[in-house]
């Protein structure tokens, strides 16, 4: 019957018509939950909802058990609501298959059944044949990560809410540092909001209190190189190292960071806009990181960042060569980065 994205989703949760069956996927942990409890809320009537939320955890479920819960009568209520966290859609017998199938042909107008799959790693594609027959009668809702301005406008109301205010700017900022898992932004911008204590949420604020994403350390320490401030960098290898990040994506992350910056130098230097570079280079989502290298390029020249980017490329090779010490070669590649910044031979 139907495929729902977010703004389809919460339309029709508005709506109050609703379906007997709905399967939440998708990779954004808290929407597939915020929208499956507000769903569950909003088709239970409040002064029963205790009697007519009935709750299944995947791991060895009875089939039969949940068809049985779907076809109870609700209690004092229009509806009732059974939640089924992480069946194995995808992989079910031929018996259960047969059961739920059966049911979900003709399932209880008086029931609302959830299907909530709460890992990323549910393939939709496996469970294609489960998911045809949910449509039929109801809807498959995938809840994917947000991203630009469908990220960002929440964040502003989330902070409104708790009595500070976030700028659009102070919202992006919060997304480079702690990543673009909602979940983890809500709790991070809590915090933020309880240590701001109301007014306006500054980068200083963020910067104090936010737990920073691996990637968002090491662009603090490109940026570090480049202000010349070697203590610091190195500080911050040191933590990403205790941390057991891997080297491969320290130094790939550093690596790109340096590409960013020259190509939005170069680029710039031909009259391009950041526009027309991105779409060049296919930047899609992530083309703030031209709009970063543009501001972090000033501090360099081009020739400079060249001769940096043969420092990166000669590390590169060392650390797939698996002959020496990731971690020497890292802490090697601040030293050189610095000297070669510092306009010395190395």
């Amino acid at each position: 019957m139907a495929e729902f994205d977010e703004k389809q989703l919460k339309a029709h949760i508005k709506s109050g018509d609703f379906l007997p069956v709905y399967l939440f996927c998708g990779n954004e942990a808290y929407l597939k939950k915020y929208y499956s409890d507000t769903l569950a809320e909003k088709a239970v009537s409040k002064d029963f909802f205790d009697f007519n939320l009935q709750t299944f955890d995947g791991k060895g479920i009875d089939i039969q058990e949940i068809i049985d819960a779907a076809i109870m009568m609700p209690l004092m209520s229009d509806r009732r609501a059974v939640v089924v966290r992480d069946l194995k859609l995808e992989a079910m017998n031929d018996s259960d298959f047969t059961l739920l199938k059966d049911y979900l042909e003709n399932p209880s107008e008086s029931t609302v059944l959830i299907f909530l799959q709460t890992a990323d790693d549910f393939s939709l594609l496996k469970a294609k044949k489960i998911a045809d027959i949910i449509k039929k009668k109801g809807a498959v809702c995938q809840l994917n990560k947000r991203s630009g301005n469908d990220l960002i406008k929440p964040l502003i109301s989330s902070a409104s809410k708790q009595g500070c205010v976030l700028t659009a700017d102070g919202a992006h900022y919060l997304v480079s540092v702690v990543g673009d898992d909602f979940n983890v932004l809500i709790n991070e911008l809590s915090k933020v909001c309880h240590y701001a204590a109301g007014g306006e949420i500054t980068k200083k604020h963020i910067d104090e209190v936010a737990v920073k994403t691996d990637e968002a350390r090491i662009y603090d320490l490109t940026k570090f190189l480049l202000m010349k401030n070697f203590d610091k960098a190195y500080e911050v290898l040191g933590i990403l190292l205790r941390q057991k990040t891997q080297p491969e994506f320290i130094l790939g992350t550093i690596v790109g960071a340096y590409v960013d910056m020259y190509r939005a130098k170069v680029s710039l230097a031909c009259g391009k806009g950041a526009e027309e570079l991105s779409e060049a280079y296919g930047y899609g989502k992530t083309a703030f990181r031209l709009k970063n290298g543009a501001r972090d390029s000033s501090r360099i020249d081009i020739d400079t960042l060249r001769k940096c980017i043969d420092v990166l490329t000669e590390a590169d090779l060392k650390l797939k060569s698996g002959r020496d010490n990731p971690a020497v070669i890292l802490e090697q590649l601040m030293v050189r980065l610095f000297l070669v910044s510092n306009g010395d031979k190395v």
